[in-house]
């Protein structure tokens, strides 16, 4: 069951995937905002991986896929900062404008990537690890620590908190409240899919507010 979740789920970010696909289509290729198409990307071969563990089984293959987890966490999901602060120049906050910020996203950015290859991606050791039917390989020398995901939550947050109050658009703020308010519930399901699930929703608040703030294409 927890196999077929996971299947599905990368099936949900595909679609996910062809829909900013099309957005990206309607503007500028290399627009900074397109960085989410990576992200999506990373979360189609995690879950599917995870899908797939038990019907690869344990060993090299499993583990160096499961070693492409790691890097791909480490080298895509702060990009999202990036995308926040393309959507407060399409916005157009004057702020976001200034070139203390610009500088500001690129080296936050940059920062988070290395801070967590530092602390997870370089002193990875994987062990496998069974749960509820899954089969994946976990990192066991890392601390577990969360700071990059805080923080790109947290400028998720503030980015999402401005469109909502000044441009009216409430979808990245409502993506990251639903993620972390049900999150809560992640005490008592203890499903292995349904942090995924939650970030599935918050993916698919991502790309509305960026349908709603597009860089038209030159015609």
């Amino acid at each position: 069951m927890n196999s077929i979740m996971f299947f599905l789920l990368s099936f949900c970010y595909l679609g996910l995937f062809i829909w900013g696909v099309a957005l990206g289509k309607k503007q500028v290729f290399f627009h900074l905002s397109n960085v989410i198409l990576l992200v999506v990307l990373a979360l189609i071969y995690d879950n599917f991986v995870l899908a797939a563990g038990k019907f690869i089984g344990e060993g090299s293959a499993l583990e160096q896929l499961n070693t492409a987890r790691f890097w791909l966490h480490a080298l895509f999901t702060p990009l999202l900062v990036l995308f926040a602060w393309s959507m407060s120049i399409r916005a157009d906050f004057a702020w976001a404008k200034r070139k203390f910020w610009k500088l500001f996203a690129f080296l936050l950015t940059l920062g988070l990537i290395v801070y967590e290859f530092i602390t997870s991606v370089r002193v990875l050791e994987l062990k496998p690890k069974w749960e509820k039917g899954t089969l994946s390989y976990e990192n066991v020398a890392s601390s577990h620590n969360p700071v990059m995901v805080i923080t790109v939550t947290l400028v998720l947050a503030i980015v999402g908190f401005l469109l909502a109050r000044k441009r009216h658009n409430p979808w990245l703020l409502s993506g990251v409240l639903f993620m972390l308010i049900a999150g809560v519930f992640g005490i008592w399901i203890r499903a292995p899919w349904f942090m995924n699930t939650l970030e599935l929703g918050l993916i698919a608040s991502i790309l509305l507010t960026k349908q709603k703030f597009q860089t038209p294409s030159p015609s």
